[in-house]
């Protein structure tokens, strides 16, 4: 066994450089899947340093077909917080898209939960396969590209299985955004909690990649409409601002309408408030569009980025950024879940 893989199995702390190189070691053929899940786990047991993450991620990005493209921003969960709610991370990129943010969103299935960011975007017909030429255009022309990580990056294929036989959060859920191809300049990123996110602004940090971390008191990875969250402002410092979603909305959030038991349920309660149909997910989607609003200066405030991303939503702008960047696929997956 390399000697690296062994101290980080026996619980020791990998350097950067060591983790890049153990990148590359198990994204290889000859790589077993017991040797992956051995390593993953090992990792969630003992807790990833920023140093770990920011190295593994860089060796996995370098492996990517597709180049850097970072005059765009990236809005992402980590998942794992098992609450089954509506796709809020892509439902506000979306948002952001239609009103003129350039988004590189970043995703993959499901693997912890019911319904991931590219089973949304898969379900409403989204086509996954595009070239450079293709990525930069629709960039240019509709502020939104989908970038499966997969598609894009054999090395997250060769951790698919081991992922979704352990069941639990792995560093590829903790990475995610960073290990965006396309290495936007701006990023959105929420996690489970507030050591994750205290990692991931030191991550994003050394990444010169700024934006915020965000986690909820309820364990949310994202902005919660029930209480509490903390958003680490992350730029040549790291400052943190607390949000209550509550006063925000100034509306009581009915569970039902942003939690759902099934894929079929998710997908129509998040087509429902990206529509401006359900109110309340409409809500929770401006509550985490607003950073990526603010962020890019369209708003001075998150109070107005909140009203002007409920606006997009409620005047029909974000459902007709949906219909052309799905290319009106959305309109037969709405029909079919109606």
């Amino acid at each position: 066994m390399d000697d690296t893989l062994f101290k980080i199995i026996n619980g020791k702390v990998a350097k950067g450089q060591e983790m890049n190189r153990i990148a590359s070691l198990l994204s290889s053929p000859d790589a077993t899947d017991s040797l992956r899940a051995a390593f993953l786990s090992s990792l969630h047991v003992r807790g990833e340093t920023a140093e770990e993450i920011e190295g593994f991620a860089s060796g996995i990005m370098s492996m990517a077909s597709i180049k850097p493209y970072r005059k765009c921003t990236d809005i992402v969960g980590t998942g794992g917080d098992r609450k089954g709610t509506i796709n809020v991370s892509t439902a506000s990129a979306i948002v952001c898209a239609s009103l003129g943010i350039k988004i590189g969103k970043h995703g993959n299935r499901s693997m912890t939960g019911k319904f991931g960011s590219a089973d949304f975007m898969e379900a409403c017909g989204y086509d996954f396969s595009m070239n450079r030429e293709e990525i930069e255009n629709f960039l240019q022309n509709e502020n939104f590209v989908f970038i499966l990580a997969p598609e894009y990056n054999n090395s997250f294929m060769s951790f698919s299985s081991v992922r979704k036989k352990l069941g639990h959060r792995t560093i590829f859920n903790i990475m995610g955004p960073i290990t965006n191809p396309l290495d936007p300049e701006k990023a959105i990123i929420g996690s489970t909690d507030q050591d994750i996110q205290g990692v991931l602004a030191r991550v994003m940090k050394i990444r010169s990649v700024k934006g915020y971390s965000i986690t909820s008191s309820d364990g949310m990875d994202e902005i919660s409409p029930f209480s509490q969250s903390s958003l680490m402002e992350v730029s040549d410092s790291i400052r943190t601002h607390i949000v209550d979603g509550r006063n925000i909305t100034g509306r009581r959030i009915s569970e039902d309408n942003i939690e759902g038991n099934d894929r079929e349920a998710i997908f129509t309660l998040t087509l429902s408030g990206i529509k401006g149909e359900n109110r309340d997910a409409s809500a929770f989607i401006a509550l985490n569009a607003a950073p990526a609003i603010l962020l890019n200066g369209v708003s001075g405030t998150f109070e107005d980025s909140y009203r002007i991303a409920l606006k997009s939503m409620e005047n029909g702008m974000a459902f007709s950024k949906l219909s052309r960047i799905t290319k009106g696929k959305v309109l037969e997956a709405d029909t079919v879940a109606g």
